[in-house]
């Protein structure tokens, strides 16, 4: 069996198992139930034939989320549109065998515990965990614009995000590393509007994603709080992939508290925003991870000491004979480097032991560095 082959083969096996179908017009039905059921992969490497059974066993045990645009005229149906995506994620899961075949194939077969709730995944820390491990741990640069009254060296909203976020058991880079980069004068309000400004930040610090937000806060008197004060806070904030500049979550959150101090009202406010503003930004970021678990991921190749057409060359063959690759799109071609954006449904292990010493001809690729979104290569002529 080919490369090619095998890939095509193990597309097939992922196709929908169950459909959740609307019992009314309009709205969603959720599969709300964990359910234990069984996956089975093949993979040119133990772990891809791993990563393959996982997707598999989303695919058994959650099957799709349907949602039906309806078009009724004079109450009957004129239109029915089915929309399916599968959005499911592993908890748990038990290898149940392993076995290479005379052809060099891997097969896995496991036992998954899968939920289709991705939320839950946020609340529940062994999934959490699970995920983490699978994302490879990436580290995370909080970096927030703030102003608490009159203080414009506050950090409250800063440190809670860093504070949940850390306890969840994301990797966060040292409070005294962000206080570093603060004090080079960085000028936090322009990096706003410049996500590469701020991937080059995060890169710089080792991080493989920043957080860059903007918090504020006031106090106010009331009629009906006598002698306490108002506190008003809000925060906006966007998490950036540092390798690609891409901003995979933004959003604004409000928080209020009331206090006699007004200082007090606004340290109060900003921590009950910078809270929902945590919730949110990881619930969107474990959403992606998870549906990068059984999907295709995007992910950043820079490949060195290429040539205009050597690069060509090479793009061609990753499309063709790396397994598990959908996409390849070139991003710049500068100085001898090239830097692709490739979709790939896999782990980071198995592209890096296909690419690693890959031969193109009169050049082979060699891995020298890698990152959880990506590799650095260079291109080598044997």
């Amino acid at each position: 069996m080919t490369r090619q082959t095998l890939f095509k083969s193990e597309r097939c096996q992922y196709n929908i198992r169950y459909l959740l179908l609307l019992t009314s017009l309009g709205g969603w039905l959720y599969a709300q139930n964990v359910q234990t059921v069984t996956g089975e992969g093949m993979g040119m490497t133990h772990d891809a034939a791993l990563s393959a059974a996982k997707r598999n066993a989303v695919e058994n045990g959650v099957g799709v989320i349907v949602a039906s645009e309806t078009l009724v005229k004079n109450f009957v149906v004129a239109e029915d549109r089915i929309l399916s995506k599968a959005n499911g994620f592993v908890k748990t899961y038990e290898e149940l065998s392993s076995s290479q075949g005379p052809d060099g194939l891997y097969t896995v077969t496991i036992s998954a515990v899968v939920t289709d709730i991705l939320d839950e995944v946020v609340k529940d820390q062994l999934a959490l965990d699970l995920l983490l491990s699978w994302v490879r741990h990436p580290r995370f640069l909080i970096m927030v614009d703030e102003r608490n009254i009159d203080d414009p060296n506050s950090i409250v909203a800063e440190t809670e995000i860093g504070r949940l976020m850390g306890a969840k058991g994301f990797d966060i880079v040292s409070p005294s590393q962000t206080e570093a980069l603060k004090q080079r004068k960085v000028n936090l309000a322009s990096i706003q509007e410049n996500p590469d400004q701020a991937a080059g930040m995060a890169a710089e610090f080792g991080a493989e994603y920043i957080i860059l937000g903007k918090a504020s806060s006031k106090a106010t008197t009331h009629p009906m709080l006598g002698s306490r004060l108002s506190g008003q806070a809000n925060i906006s904030a966007q998490v950036i992939r540092a390798d690609n500049a891409q901003v995979i979550a933004q959003e604004t959150f409000h928080g209020k508290s009331t206090h006699i101090e007004a200082h007090t009202a606004g340290v109060n406010a900003l921590r009950g925003a910078a809270e929902k503003l945590s919730e949110y930004l990881l619930s969107e970021t474990v959403k992606r991870w998870s549906l990068e678990q059984s999907n295709a991921r995007l992910l950043t190749l820079r490949i060195s000491g290429v040539t205009y057409q050597t690069r060509r060359q090479i793009i061609e063959i990753l499309k063709s004979e790396i397994e598990g690759i959908q996409s390849v799109d070139q991003r710049s071609f500068s100085a001898g480097t090239v830097t692709l954006a490739v979709q790939y449904a896999g782990s980071n292990e198995d592209l890096g032991a296909q690419l690693d010493g890959k031969d193109f001809g009169a050049y082979a690729l060699f891995i020298v560095g890698e990152t959880p979104n990506g590799f650095d290569l260079s291109a080598q002529a044997k």
